[in-house]
Formats: structure tokens, sequence, C-alpha cells
């Protein structure tokens, strides 16, 4: 069995309205990314509540970007990011 490392950047500290604040995307369009369109996998405390890594922050702000930047439709985000390696 191969022990994954994780590094500072992958470490789930932000709850979704700190992610909020950091970002500018309110929390219910975060909520909907992860739910609808899949683009987030957050972790959860044992209540339920979300965490996200810097890294996950990033990758909100990628995805910010794309849709309103460069007009990417949502549905094209996943198949974009992944072919990117994002």
């Amino acid at each position: 069995m191969v022990a994954l490392m994780q590094t500072a950047e992958d470490v789930p500290i932000y709850r979704i309205q700190t992610v909020s604040a950091l970002t500018g995307i309110p929390a219910r369009r975060i909520r909907s990314w992860e739910d609808e369109y899949h683009l987030l996998h957050p972790s959860r405390t044992k209540g339920g509540h979300r965490l996200y890594s810097k890294q996950e922050v990033r990758l909100l702000q990628d995805i910010r970007r794309l849709v309103e930047e460069e007009g990417m439709s949502l549905l094209a985000v996943k198949p974009w990011l992944e072919a990117h390696s994002v």
C-alpha cells in the first residue's frame, strides 16, 4: 500500500463562508458547483460541514475565471479541467 503525502495545499481547513469571502463566490453558488455540476469534492467534518483546502480555493478561482471571463459553460468546465489537469 502506497501512502500519499498530503501537502499544506491539500489540507482542508476553510469553511464555506471563509472560501466565499476569499473568492467572492457566494456560498450558494459554491454548493451548486459541487452538488449539480460535481466540480468540487470538499472534505466534511463529522457534523457535515464542508472544508476546503488552499488547492480547492484556487480551483474555485479558476472555475470562476473560466465562466465569467472566458464565457465557458459550467457543463464544459469539468472536461476542460480534466484535460488541463487543473
